[in-house]
């Protein structure tokens, strides 16, 4: 037990870390991307101070390391709202869609991983074997958009993107779903 908590908190520091990284080996200047080009230097300066990008590196990353302990994850660019309310907004939808998709991989894996048990060697079997190899072969990257082409663009039965009913779901948990039923 206590392996498997040293082994996770290992593996989040180590995510941790890599995501601070990143983002600092990311070109561009965060700075500019707020302010645009126009600003003045004094403005860019100030905004430097504020978020702390005039400290040294091991400055920022301790600082980030309190952040991200206190569910401080900063604020959108894009949004100008703090990251960790918009990731709290679309909870329920990503929960929405993890259960859906688990919902398909048992009902696809069950009833194939039963009649492959049962008829060892048969037909059967064999179809079952080559649905999940199919499936475990098949990225999700094209998996998704080949379903939207067919069941949205060419037939019209789900919409193509957005979360506006029941059938808004269908497509991204088949997508997630077959990939986690052939496993």
């Amino acid at each position: 037990m206590f392996q498997r908590f040293f082994s996770l908190l290992l593996t989040m520091i180590g995510v941790v870390t890599l995501v601070f990284l990143l983002i600092h080996l990311i070109p561009g200047d965060p700075v500019e991307a707020m302010l645009g080009d126009s600003a003045r230097v004094a403005d860019r300066e100030a905004l430097r101070h504020k978020l702390g990008l005039d400290q040294p590196l091991a400055v920022q990353y301790w600082d980030y390391i309190k952040s991200v302990l206190q569910f401080n994850l900063g604020t959108s660019l894009r949004n100008q709202q703090p990251v960790s309310t918009l990731l709290l907004e679309r909870l329920p939808a990503t929960a929405w869609l993890a259960f859906s998709a688990l919902l398909i991989a048992v009902t696809l894996a069950l009833p194939l991983g039963v009649i492959a048990a049962r008829r060892q060697g048969s037909a059967w079997d064999t179809g079952a074997m080559m649905v999940s190899l199919f499936g475990v072969s098949m990225p999700n990257f094209w998996l998704g958009p080949m379903l939207i082409l067919l069941f949205s663009l060419w037939l019209g039965w789900t919409p193509v993107s957005g979360m506006e009913n029941i059938s808004s779901i269908i497509l991204p948990a088949v997508t997630l779903g077959a990939s986690l039923a052939a496993v």
